[in-house]
């Protein structure tokens, strides 16, 4: 009696433990187990951050922000969450909107001629000027002297530039069909020239960039340049990134231009200022695929945690070794309990 007994408390113990452990352990294991898709740890990520307070208090600094993209991905996001959002909030983000349009046209010209990407519509005249060779052309000449000259310039400017050069002329070539990896390398481009890439990637990006660079090539280009012959310098450009390195590049255009089709210009910037390298971005392409509208806002409540696991915390390790420990223990107990109902269902006969 006394067995049974202690082997009831034992029960009732576990029992008790689990409503403590198992929550948090599985929570852990699950969040382990989702380290390489995106998709799933941002639901998971989400699902412990979200909430009605922090929608809120979000849609408001977007607003303030004056970014209408990112208010209306997290006014998306509240919607797939059954988050209301005030009547009030609406009307500003419309107001915002249509505050947007005047400024477009300027915008556009200024993108075109300067290269600036700030707006949606200064970016959409800077990406004319790079698919027509101007951009490119022009940043290739101001760090392709730097470079040669020993002057300190942006290997990474300078060899998307080069790339992107070969890319448009396939563009043409193709009729748009490389146009989501020109735009993709528009914008980090453009990021990388106003200092908005993540210190890791600008790191990453520059060793790729540092080793990429054929000295000969880029002389012909800038040769060709200089006597305005764009047909000429795009033939040399397509030599000035060595073949590996190209192939880099195209993959991070690719990948950049999937995020930006979903999610503009600004949301791309987001993940280029999150991302640690072009693994990163890729894991955001992904990401995008799956949420699409709501891309912006989960990278805005979850940051690099939308993307990556990152380093369990010893509190994380703690719980999991304490969901393994549990799982034994009923184990454990489970042997035994089996051990017993077989000696009372299936007692042993005495021998003569």
């Amino acid at each position: 009696m006394k067995r049974v007994s202690l082997a009831l408390g034992l029960g009732l113990g576990l029992a008790a433990a689990g409503t403590l452990v198992l929550p948090p352990g599985w929570q852990h294991w699950q969040l382990l187990a989702a380290a390489e898709d995106p998709v799933a740890l941002a639901d998971l990520r989400l699902a412990q951050v979200l909430s009605a307070q922090r929608l809120d208090a979000e849609i408001d600094s977007a607003i303030a922000a004056r970014d209408a993209e990112l208010t209306e991905s997290l006014i998306a996001l509240a919607g797939t969450q059954d988050i209301p959002v005030s009547f009030e909030q609406k009307r500003r983000l419309q107001v915002l909107k249509d505050g947007a349009l005047g400024q477009a046209v300027t915008d556009f010209g200024h993108g075109f001629v300067a290269g600036d990407r700030e707006s949606g519509a200064a970016f959409a005249g800077a990406l004319v000027g790079d698919v027509s060779g101007y951009g490119d052309l022009r940043d290739l000449a101001v760090e392709g002297r730097k470079w040669l000259g020993g002057e300190g310039a942006d290997p990474t400017v300078l060899a998307i530039a080069a790339a992107g050069l070969a890319i448009s002329a396939a563009t043409w070539i193709s009729f748009g069909g490389t146009l989501p990896a020109r735009n993709g390398l528009s914008v980090v481009k453009a990021a990388s020239k106003t200092k908005l890439l993540s210190p890791a990637l600008t790191a990453h990006l520059t060793r790729v960039a540092a080793g990429a660079i054929d000295r000969p090539a880029l002389n012909a280009s800038l040769a060709a340049a200089s006597r305005f012959d764009i047909a000429a310098a795009r033939v040399a450009a397509g030599g000035i990134v060595k073949p590996a390195a190209m192939a880099r590049f195209s993959t991070l255009g690719q990948d950049s231009g999937a995020v930006y089709a979903r999610t503009g210009q600004r949301g791309l910037r987001q993940v280029l200022s999150l991302a640690d390298d072009a693994g990163d971005i890729g894991k955001a392409a992904k990401l995008s695929a799956a949420k699409g509208t709501t891309t912006r806002a989960i990278l805005k409540l979850l940051g690099r945690g939308a993307l990556v696991l990152g380093a369990l915390s010893l509190s994380a390790v703690g719980w999991m070794l304490a969901l393994i420990g549990y799982a034994v223990a009923i184990a454990m107990l489970a042997q035994r309990f089996g051990w017993w109902l077989g000696r009372r269902l299936f007692p042993r006969r005495a021998t003569a």
